[in-house]
C-alpha cells in the first residue's frame, strides 16, 4: 500500500494538473455555476483530502473524506469521460481525458483503500 504522504502528494499533483489550467474558467466573464461546482469543487475537495491525509491520518475524519474525495472524483470522470467519447471531440482531446481520468480513477482506488483499510479502522 502506498504511504498517506505519497498520497497525498499524488493527489495534490494529480488534481492541480488536471484542474490547475480551468481556474480561468471561474473567473471568466461568462462565469457558470457548472464549472464552479465541477471545478471548485475539485479542487476544494482534493485540498480537503491532501490535508486530512497529512494532518489527520488514520482516523474517522480520514475515512469519510476520502470516501468523498473517492465517489466525488468517479462521479465526475465517469461523466466525464461518457461527454468527451459520446461528442464530436478530436481523438487526442479524448485521449488527453481519458489518461486523466486513469490517474483519478487509480487515486480513487488508493484513497478507497486507505480510508478503509485495516489500518484505518477507527
Amino acid at each position: 500500500m502506498v504511504s498517506r504522504t505519497v498520497l497525498a502528494i499524488a493527489i495534490a499533483a494529480w488534481t492541480l494538473l488536471s484542474w490547475g489550467g480551468r481556474i480561468r474558467l471561474l473567473t471568466s466573464a461568462e462565469q457558470d455555476a457548472a464549472n464552479w461546482l465541477r471545478i471548485g469543487g475539485s479542487l476544494l475537495i482534493g485540498l480537503v483530502a491532501v490535508l486530512v491525509l497529512l494532518f489527520a491520518a488514520g482516523g474517522g475524519l480520514e475515512r469519510w473524506v476520502l470516501t468523498l474525495f473517492a465517489v466525488w472524483t468517479a462521479v465526475i470522470w465517469v461523466r466525464s469521460l461518457y461527454s468527451v467519447w459520446t461528442n464530436d471531440h478530436t481523438l487526442g482531446f479524448q485521449l488527453v481525458h481519458t489518461v486523466l481520468a486513469v490517474g483519478f480513477f487509480v487515486l480513487v482506488y488508493l484513497s478507497v483503500r486507505t480510508g478503509w483499510g485495516a489500518s484505518s479502522a477507527a
